[in-house]
């Protein structure tokens, strides 16, 4: 159980530093990102291709949250 929660945060992690990163390239709308991530083939924690509202649910996660710098 243990395992999972650490790989879980690992890709929690992850995908704020590609958010961050992308919101400094001036991509700020959900949709936005959610092209972004699947131009470079990252993929949500069940295989599945970003969308907006992918991107907007996983911005207003408490796990997102917690790791966001400017939050």
């Amino acid at each position: 159980m243990a395992q999972r929660r650490d790989e879980i945060e690992a890709f929690v992690r992850r995908l704020v530093a590609e958010i961050e990163a992308a919101e400094a390239a001036g991509m700020t709308a959900p949709q936005a990102i959610a092209d972004h991530f699947n131009a470079k083939g990252l993929t949500t924690r069940k295989g599945r291709r970003w969308t907006g509202a992918t991107v907007a649910k996983f911005l207003s996660s408490p796990g997102a949250k917690r790791y966001r710098s400017g939050a």
